[in-house]
């Protein structure tokens, strides 16, 4: 409670409309959480991310599965997860050989070079390869940066929006699961960070909520368009961060 007791009430109430945002982002979409929060609440407050965002994105991405559990596809999903283990120790790896900045180009080439394959070739199609390849990185990702969806979006980009959104969140929660024990051994998370990441849980709460009137305009083209868009998004704040803190 320490960290809780050292935030001004202005910041904490710009940090929970930002997680708000985030969740609603992450509710209609199926990514782009991370994306929002962790960049924005790393510039306000430190204590607010990276590890307080992948506490409170556990509760929102079980909850979007719940609510379009007609859609999972636990089978498309076995080699995004084995991809995952490796690719969070891959993430610890370099979290200890590379500076923070020089992590941040790094995983903006890794999601430029998945916006380009799915961009540029027409037939990109779910593959056990394509799929491990995805879980692999995405997990790099979350370790690093705690910004793992681009790559899995990319993976889902031609499915439809309940498909994306399901399997995301199903992905997303185990994967987060994954980040948060690897994370926890190397003794990476703190006891203030989870008394932060509890505290802004109702955020993400109201974000599902209000995502429920935004679903039915989000689909099809828009939905994928969409993934690019905010994929695209992830890459260039990743590059600028890394680049303004070289």
């Amino acid at each position: 409670m320490e960290a809780l007791a050292h935030i001004a009430t202005p910041e904490f109430a710009a940090a929970f409309a930002i997680t708000f945002i985030a969740a609603t982002l992450q509710s209609t979409v199926g990514f782009g959480f991370a994306l929002l929060s962790v960049p924005v609440l790393s510039l306000l407050n430190p204590v607010f991310a990276p590890v307080p965002q992948l506490i409170v994105v556990l509760p929102l991405t079980i909850a979007i599965v719940v609510r379009e559990w007609r859609a999972v596809e636990p089978r498309s999903t076995v080699w995004i997860f084995a991809g995952r283990i490796p690719g969070a120790f891959l993430g610890v790896a370099l979290l200890k050989l590379l500076s923070t900045p020089a992590l941040d180009v790094l995983m903006s080439f890794m999601v430029l070079l998945g916006v380009t394959l799915v961009v540029g070739r027409a037939t990109f199609r779910r593959t056990p390869w394509s799929e491990f390849a995805a879980g692999t990185a995405s997990g790099t990702m979350a370790m690093v940066s705690a910004i793992g969806g681009p790559p899995i979006a990319l993976l889902y980009r031609n499915d439809t929006g309940p498909t994306v959104r399901a399997n995301l969140g199903l992905v997303f929660a185990i994967g987060v699961c994954i980040t948060l024990t690897v994370r926890t051994g190397a003794g990476e998370v703190s006891l203030n960070e989870v008394a932060v990441g509890l505290a802004l849980i109702p955020a993400v709460l109201m974000g599902l909520r209000a995502s429920r009137g935004l679903l039915p305009r989000v689909e099809g083209t828009g939905l994928r368009n969409a993934i690019v868009i905010v994929a695209g998004a992830a890459a260039l704040i990743l590059f600028v961060r890394g680049v303004l803190n070289w």
